[in-house]
């Protein structure tokens, strides 16, 4: 897992980043889909990406020991 690009593609989707020419959201999530299948992230991570709770996916990033809120 690429953190710098998975972080770009939260931003993207979460509107804290603009696309850039010639991106879309379609790849976008399509990148954050094949992130969460991936095999050795962290159980959190994946349920975020998986729920696409983008926003908490985010603020994980930032502090992987955060509490899960609901």
């Amino acid at each position: 897992m690429d953190r710098e690009q998975l972080r770009n593609d939260l931003e993207y989707i979460t509107l804290g980043r603009a696309l850039p020419e010639g991106e879309s959201l379609r790849a976008v999530l399509g990148r954050l889909d094949l992130v969460a299948e991936q095999q050795g992230n962290d159980s959190r991570l994946e349920h975020y990406l998986t729920k696409r709770s983008y926003a908490k996916a985010l603020a994980w990033l930032d502090n992987p020991d955060m509490p899960h809120h609901r």
